[in-house]
C-alpha cells in the first residue's frame, strides 16, 4: 500500500507537498506512509501517522525532517549559533540527533478534518521553507563553525548536482506577498483569538485588529507565561507575517538556554501534545522562548485562532512538564 493512494487526510497532506515541491522523480525514495526527497543535497523526509481516533474524529500526525549539518566535535558551538538564528527562523525546529551527530529541521501538524484549510497549506509551505533555510543554515554553520554538511545522496541515482529550481520560485512568492500590506491586519478572526484566549489565559488584552498579549500560569516562579500575537514584526527575510512568541520566564545561562531548547524541540517532535509543531523553541530577548512565523502568503481565516489554540496548549504542557522536573529534582535520591 502506498500514500499515494490517498486514502486518508494524512496521506492527502503528503501528497499536497509533494505536489507542492514539483519533484524531480528520480531523486524520490517511496516509504508506505511517505517518501524522501533531494531537493539539492540535502534529504528531506516526509511522512504521515497511521491516525488516532479521539473526540469523533481522526487526527493525523504529519512531519517533515531536513537534516542539514553534523556536530563533528562543535555540538556546543552549533547550538549556541542555532538559539539565536532560531529566533528568526519561520515554522520548523531545531533537534539534535547524538546517535548520528546530526543537526535537523523538523515541523509538523495534528491534521483534523476541521483545521485542514489551515494545516494542510501550511504544512506544505512549511516544509518548503524548511528546505531553503536548512540549505541556508547549513552553508553558514558550516562557514563559520568548520564543521561539515549533512550532504545526502539517492540511494541510486546518487548525489544532485545543483538545487531544484521550484525551491527558488517558490521562496520569491513567500517573499512577493510579504512586500504587500499584512493580510491580518483588522481581520474578524482577531475576536475569535480573543474568545481562545478569555477561555484559556490568566490575562489578556487585545487591540481587536492587529495583535493580543496575554498571560497563563507558571508555577514555578513569581511571573507567569508571556505570549504575543502580532503583525507589527515583520520577518528579515519574509516580510509581512504573522509572529507568536511565548516566553517562559525562568533564568538561564545562555548555554543553558540552547541546550534545552533543542531537548524541548525533540519532546515536542516525539510526544502527542496535541499543538502544531510549526516554528521553534529558542532563546528570545535572553530568555526561554517558542517563536513562530506565519509568512502574509499563508493567510485564511483559521489561522489566527489555530495559531493561538496551539500557542495556549503549549502554555499548559511546557508548565506541567517544568513542575514534574521541579518535583523529581526535589525527590531524594535512594
Amino acid at each position: 500500500m502506498s500514500w499515494r493512494q490517498k486514502r486518508s487526510l494524512g496521506e492527502e497532506f503528503v501528497s499536497k507537498i509533494y505536489d507542492t515541491f514539483q519533484v524531480d522523480e528520480r531523486y524520490v525514495l517511496d516509504h508506505p506512509d511517505g517518501f524522501t526527497y533531494w531537493s539539492g543535497d540535502l534529504a528531506t523526509t516526509v511522512r504521515t501517522d497511521p491516525g488516532l481516533f479521539r473526540q469523533s474524529q481522526v487526527t493525523y500526525r504529519v512531519t517533515a525532517t531536513t537534516e542539514f549539518i553534523r556536530g563533528r566535535g562543535r555540538v556546543p558551538e552549533v547550538i549556541l549559533a542555532l538559539e539565536e538564528i532560531l529566533d528568526h527562523g519561520t515554522m520548523s525546529g531545531a533537534v539534535y540527533n547524538p546517535q548520528s551527530d546530526v543537526f535537523a529541521l523538523e515541523c509538523g501538524v495534528y491534521a483534523t478534518e476541521d483545521n485542514a484549510e489551515f494545516t494542510k497549506g501550511a504544512m506544505a509551505a512549511a516544509v518548503c521553507l524548511q528546505v531553503n533555510e536548512a540549505m541556508v543554515l547549513s552553508a553558514r554553520l558550516a562557514e563559520h563553525l568548520r564543521t561539515s554538511i549533512a550532504y545526502s545522496a539517492h540511494p541510486t541515482q546518487g548525489p544532485r548536482s545543483g538545487v531544484d529550481e521550484s525551491l527558488s520560485h517558490t521562496f520569491e512568492q513567500f517573499t512577493a506577498s510579504g512586500a504587500a500590506p499584512n493580510r491580518w491586519r483588522g481581520q474578524p478572526e482577531w475576536q475569535q483569538a480573543e474568545w481562545v484566549m478569555e477561555r484559556e489565559a490568566i490575562t489578556f488584552e487585545s487591540d481587536h485588529q492587529s495583535r493580543i498579549h496575554a498571560t497563563f500560569p507558571w508555577h514555578c516562579g513569581g511571573q507567569p507565561i508571556d505570549f504575543l500575537v502580532g503583525i507589527d514584526e515583520a520577518h528579515p527575510r519574509l516580510g509581512a507575517g504573522l509572529h507568536a512568541t511565548l516566553v517562559i520566564p525562568m533564568p538561564l545561562p545562555r548555554a543553558g538556554i540552547g541546550k534545552l531548547a533543542l531537548n524541548l524541540n525533540h519532546y515536542e517532535a516525539n510526544e502527542y501534545k496535541r499543538c502544531h509543531t510549526l516554528g521553534s523553541w529558542c532563546m528570545h530577548d535572553e530568555k526561554l522562548a517558542f517563536r513562530l512565523f506565519v509568512p502574509n502568503l499563508l493567510y485564511t481565516p483559521q489561522a489566527l485562532t489555530e495559531v493561538c489554540v496551539a500557542m495556549a496548549t503549549r502554555a499548559i504542557w511546557v508548565d506541567e512538564w517544568f513542575v514534574a522536573l521541579r518535583q523529581q529534582a526535589a525527590q531524594p535520591s535512594s
